[in-house]
Formats: C-alpha cells, structure tokens, sequence
C-alpha cells in the first residue's frame, strides 16, 4: 500500500500523539491535526489528506457532524472514526454520514493496517482497472468483429468519454461485470446491422427474431468475457466475471450511463456500424 496524507482530528492532545506515532510506524506522514470542528474543516481543505481519523467527542459538536461538514466541502474526502465510544446507534449513524470505518480506542496496530489496506486497496484497483479496460474491450470487440465480418473492420474517430446518455440505434445489449468493482458493457447497432451480422454468424438467409436475440446476446457476451479475462491476466483481484446479457430493441430507447465511468469508440465495417461502451464504478467500501 502506497503512503498515505493523514490528518488526525481529536480533542486530546495525547490522543494525537500516540495515533500518530502509530499512524508514522506504519510509514504514513501525518500532514495535520485538529482539535475542534472549526480548525477541522479549515486544515482537511488546506492538506487535502487522504485519510481522515475522527474522534467521535469534540468541544464545538461531535465528529459525525464534523465528518458531514468536511464532506460538504470535499465529498471525496476517506473517514475513519476512532474513538473510544462505540454502539450500535453511533456506528449507525456515522455510516449514514459517509464514515467509512470505525475503530476503537485504544487503536490496535493489526487492525489499523487492516482497516487502511481494505479502504485503499480498493481505490488502487479501480484507478489500475480504469487505465487499462479501453484497450482490453477494444481488441476483444475489433478481434470478434473481424473474424465475423467479411472486408473491412476499421476503429472511426468517433470516441467518447463520461457520456450521461445516449439514444439507441435500434439494437442495444448490456453486460453486467461483477468483481471487485462493478462494471457495465455496452454494444449498440442498428437493425440492419443486426440483419447482417446475425446472417453472417448463422450463415442463415431467414432470420427469426429469436435467433437474432440469442445471436446478439452471445456476441455480446463473448466480447464482454474476453475482455474480462484479459483485465483478469493483468491483476487476479480485479475478479471479474459477466452476467447473463439483457438485449433492447427500439430507436426512442434512452441509454444512461449514470454513476460509471464510462469510454465508448465505434467500430467501422461495411455492414455498418459497432458502437461500444465500457465502464465501471467504484463499489461501496467494506464497513471497517
């Protein structure tokens, strides 16, 4: 795990010390501390920590309000409470506040380490996973387009990153990703598209509706799976694997792409076009 900016909030003096003394044999930097929630505030804004420790007792309030004035500001912002309080309704509600963990009072090392090593490992994954699933759904999609398709298959210069929203061309099938993160593939195509590339794949001249749905949802999930296996070989714990593929069909269909971080590109071919669509989001951090 990479060394982290922490900044301690705490209204003992000696509390301070013998967290960040602690917090510093683990081979973190304490960059500030605080003792109320006024100095809080101002310092989490100035440092810009990567992990908050907040007490639960302060003089001016408690550290759930405290927490929920710092996230206001800095709705990114990692809390851990510590604190020698701890019952169910504290715990309750400073998860409702976005805490991420709580620890208590006297703090053990073993699980300080834990509990850092379950908040970051996660968010270093999804930063290695957002840097390499482009590549890995653009081979798998121009590999599986290639051989389906007799002629030429070319990537446009049509690409997209963040979309919010997208009206379908006519065929639309999704791919859940389960794993570490969530994620979500995307491959839309026009009807005659589908016509021609549910033709060429079942080398049949009458296409029943049926077929095309099946035929469609395996091209989906054939790309969506190599995809995967191949952002597997680059790291074992991203663990990913797809879901059953859920196919719609409707020109005024609405695709949204709310909460994912997502990239799209096109695939040229004489059949028409392949849009593709990608993403995933960070998941809900295991309750320390």
């Amino acid at each position: 795990m990479k060394k982290l900016k922490i900044m301690i909030v705490d209204d003992s003096a000696f509390s301070i010390a013998v967290l960040k003394n602690l917090l510093e044999s683990e081979g973190h930097e304490v960059v500030g501390s605080a003792m109320n929630i006024k100095e809080a505030v101002r310092i989490s804004a100035e440092v810009m920590p990567d992990l908050i420790t907040m007490d639960m007792t302060l003089p001016d309030g408690d550290g759930i309000e405290c927490s929920k004035n710092i996230l206001k500001h800095n709705k990114n912002a990692n809390i851990i409470a510590v604190s020698s309080m701890m019952d169910d309704e504290i715990v309750k509600k400073a998860r409702l506040a976005g805490i991420k963990g709580y620890l208590q009072k006297p703090v053990d090392k073993s699980e300080l380490h834990s509990a850092l090593e379950n908040l970051f490992e996660g968010q270093e994954l999804l930063h290695m996973l957002n840097s390499a699933y482009e590549g890995a759904v653009r081979e798998s999609a121009y590999n599986y387009i290639k051989r389906a398709v007799e002629g030429k298959v070319e990537f446009s210069d049509k690409s997209f990153f963040g979309e919010t929203c997208r009206k379908s061309a006519g065929f639309s099938v999704t791919v859940g990703i389960i794993g570490r993160h969530s994620g979500r593939f995307l491959i839309d195509i026009s009807d005659e598209t589908a016509d021609k590339i549910v033709n060429l794949i079942s080398d049949e001249l009458y296409i029943e509706t049926e077929k095309t749905v099946s035929v469609l949802n395996e091209m989906a999930n054939i790309i969506a799976g190599n995809t995967c296996s191949m952002l597997n070989s680059i790291n074992r714990s991203f663990g990913l694997r797809v879901s059953p593929p859920t196919l719609f069909h409707g020109k005024d269909i609405n695709i949204n792409f709310d909460g994912i971080d997502n990239r799209s590109f096109v695939i040229d071919s004489q059949i028409g076009e392949f849009y593709i669509n990608m993403g995933f989001k960070m998941e809900d951090t295991k309750w320390i």
